[in-house]
């Protein structure tokens, strides 16, 4: 049996051709080599990028990690200087409203303490109607100013008879007592200011002495 057949150029000086058709030919060498080379070179290129793309992530990360960071001591910095203002600033206006008070509160205490007297006894008389007994304790100057209103008012509201109304020279002027079947009052106009000065001072004094620790 014949596998193969093998022509010969005899008309070539009787040699034969010096390349062998079942090897590749130089052309074809160059050609793969090339290919090669190519494939090689796109290999390098795609594994480069990767490792490029893959440094740049690692990179950016850290680039956030650290802006998160240097913003978080920078709000912190912000809170911490806008409580020190806000505090700053509560000192100064308890401090205006204290000096503005201590020079305002005695004039009003003269002006008004029988003024707000009169209201507050008033007041009283009426949720005092229908008691056995009325007792009312006023200054001797604010007894003179409100005494006799009381009195008609008390007619009015039917209870002359129960109304103990007498001068008390311990209190001052625009203090108040009354005792009546269910309740009581205790009032003084002056009182309730010395009150709003204490804590005004004390406000004042707790904003001063947290200004100069952070300070």
């Amino acid at each position: 049996m014949i596998s193969a057949l093998k022509l010969r150029n005899f008309d070539d000086n009787g040699s034969t051709s010096s390349h062998d058709p079942d090897q590749p030919s130089r052309e074809d060498v160059a050609k793969l080599v090339a290919k090669a080379r190519e494939e090689g070179r796109i290999s390098g290129y795609l594994a480069g990028a990767e490792d490029g793309r893959n440094e740049m992530l690692r990179t950016t990360q850290a680039t956030q990690a650290e802006i998160w960071d240097n913003l978080a001591r920078q709000l912190a910095d912000l809170a911490a200087t806008s409580a020190a203002q806000q505090e700053a600033l509560v000192g100064q206006i308890v401090g205006f409203t204290l000096q503005t008070c201590e020079i305002v509160f005695p004039e009003l205490i003269e002006t008004m303490s029988v003024a707000r007297v009169r209201k507050m006894a008033l007041q009283s008389l009426k949720m005092a109607i229908g008691s056995t007994r009325i007792q009312v304790r006023l200054s001797p100057a604010t007894l003179a100013e409100v005494g006799p209103e009381l009195q008609a008012r008390a007619s009015y509201y039917r209870c002359a008879n129960a109304l103990d109304l007498k001068a008390d020279p311990d209190l001052a002027d625009g203090d108040a007592r009354m005792t009546w079947d269910h309740g009581s009052l205790d009032y003084g106009f002056r009182k309730i200011c010395d009150r709003l000065l204490t804590e005004l001072r004390e406000t004042h004094k707790r904003a001063v002495e947290a200004q100069t620790r952070n300070d």
